[in-house]
């Protein structure tokens, strides 16, 4: 690695740490202050205020870095401009492109780690200070034993349509149940099931205090409904943690377990837009660092006095802006229907992308 090199990403990697930390000490003292009454109300430990606040790191992390990196780069880029050390640079032959390759490879680098993070430690990291806060904060004394679940509705392999009012993934218990069989050629329900509870045995599910109804292809009752105490129905497989896995949010979900559950709705015929998008901006999310970088350093590299700086900073907060608003408007539109899944994660990426790399050759930086 050349001098200048290890030069310019020393000057990047310690403001953009200084950055994350700032960043995640803000947001931590922002959570204490709102959170404060409950805290002292409840007389919470120290030692479980502090794990509480651990476990918030690594989500804090993910959602800042790639702003401590843009700052970052604004902070480099602003005192190499003003003390002419980017006018020297080009007195000596040295292109911007060259100057900026350590930058984006810290970026690079930045992008990586923040997949890693997302994806192997905040599932579980945030999944736990949500338990800690239901516990220790809101005082859900349920939260204590098991969380429960409601309102998980759940289509499994073009047979079933199960819904549980209340869902109990651990102990495999459950509350109000419906479940509907669905006819394999036509896709309409042909037996519905209602139960005031059920467990799970541990292959299939066995209902209590139920009512079999026979169905048209309306949903209209056929016959009399027959009534049992307790009923065993072997083809009902759909396991609790399949269930409690398909209902929770995407933050809690590896992208093997996110892909695990597209696949599965897929195959029942479900519409798997959201899923897809979920997924896709699982994957697109670590590269904006890269992207806000790369866009940063062409508008701040041509800077030659300290009111160009200043216009070329402004400027850079509104491409940032436009950055941040176009990606939700383009997952909006994904969502809809209007835009692939694909595009709807990375439209945002691509254009701004491209956007900066024309600035490179067209400035002939």
């Amino acid at each position: 690695m050349k001098v200048l090199d290890r030069y310019l990403t020393r000057e990047l990697v310690f403001p953009t740490v200084f950055a994350v930390l700032s960043l995640i000490f803000l947001i931590l003292i922002a959570d204490v202050f709102n959170n404060l009454d409950q805290f002292l109300r409840y007389k919470t430990p120290p030692l479980v205020c502090l794990h509480y606040y651990a476990t918030l790191v690594p989500h804090a992390f993910v959602q800042i870095i790639h702003w401590a990196a843009w700052l970052a780069a604004i902070f480099l880029l602003f005192q190499l401009g003003v003390h002419n050390e980017l006018l020297a640079m080009k007195s000596a032959g040295i292109k911007i492109t060259s100057v900026s390759s350590p930058l984006l490879f810290v970026g690079f680098l930045l992008g990586i780690i923040t997949f890693l993070v997302s994806d192997r430690i905040v599932p579980v990291t945030y999944r736990k200070s949500v338990e800690m806060k239901e516990i220790y904060i809101d005082r859900n004394k349920d939260s204590r034993e098991e969380k429960s679940l409601s309102n998980v509705t759940y289509t499994s392999e073009k047979r079933h349509i199960y819904y549980f009012r209340s869902l109990a993934p651990q102990s495999g218990k459950a509350q109000d149940m419906i479940i509907l069989w669905l006819d394999e050629s036509s896709g309409k329900a042909y037996q519905k099931v209602t139960a005031r509870g059920g467990h799970w045995n541990g292959n299939a599910w066995e209902l209590e205090t139920l009512t079999e109804h026979q169905i048209d292809s309306r949903g209209r009752i056929l016959g009399e409904p027959r009534t049992y105490p307790k009923k065993l129905y072997a083809d009902a497989t759909v396991s609790p943690q399949e269930l409690a896995d398909a209902s929770r949010e995407s933050v809690f979900l590896t992208y093997r377990q996110m892909r695990a559950i597209r696949d599965k709705l897929k195959a029942s015929g479900v519409s798997v837009q959201s899923e897809d998008i979920q997924m896709q901006q699982r994957l697109a999310a670590p590269w904006q660092s890269l992207v806000m970088l790369l866009f940063t350093i062409p508008v701040l590299a041509k800077t030659r006095s300290r009111r160009t700086v200043a216009a070329g900073i402004l400027f850079c907060v509104v491409l940032a802006f436009v950055y941040h608003v176009s990606g939700a408007v383009f997952t909006a539109l994904g969502e809809s229907g209007i835009l692939p899944p694909f595009l709807a994660a990375w439209l945002s990426h691509i254009v701004f992308a491209v956007g900066a790399l024309l600035q490179f050759h067209k400035g002939n930086y």
